[in-house]
């Protein structure tokens, strides 16, 4: 091989490695929005999200959301970087919201039960800012879980080495 050869050769992408600061900034323009909504719309916003969980609608479209928006984050996070974004990374992104989206919504079923078979005078007023509590947190908490597992592999990767 000649000298030149080598430097011909497109040198491969490293493995793009994550830091658990890549979807803080993500996290907080969520949490801004979701609170603008909030303060904007006092009365719409809460009642189009308990109209979208009474039509079993609400589920989904976090789960889209979610899955869209970490996915797009690591790939935007791997075209900064000039790196290989990693398959293994890329299916815990596009399943971990998922599962933890479907756990957290039958927790939220738990919840409500529970309200409704106690003897609370405005029991309907508790579930619906239940609702709206579950859907921040459980949105916040589908975004960063698959960073925090990622971050995690990734360390026992290094340490295993």
């Amino acid at each position: 091989m000649s000298a030149a050869a080598p430097a011909l050769a497109k040198a491969q992408p490293h493995t793009l490695a994550m830091r658990l600061a890549d979807p803080a900034a993500t996290l907080a323009y969520v949490s801004l929005i979701f609170g603008l909504l909030l303060v904007l719309f006092p009365v719409s916003f809460p009642r189009v999200i308990i109209e979208n969980w009474e039509n079993a609608r609400l589920t989904p479209i976090m789960i889209l959301f979610t899955v869209s928006l970490n996915l797009g984050l690591y790939l935007s996070v791997a075209h900064q970087r000039s790196a290989k974004p990693g398959m293994l990374a890329s299916a815990c992104l596009g399943s971990v919201p998922v599962f933890l989206l479907a756990g957290l919504n039958l927790v939220l079923q738990a919840t409500i039960a529970h309200t409704f078979s106690g003897n609370s005078p405005n029991a309907s007023a508790l579930v619906d800012e239940e609702i709206l509590a579950h859907t921040y947190f459980a949105m916040i908490a589908a975004i960063f879980a698959p960073f925090l597992i990622i971050r995690m592999a990734q360390q026992l990767k290094k340490s295993d080495q």
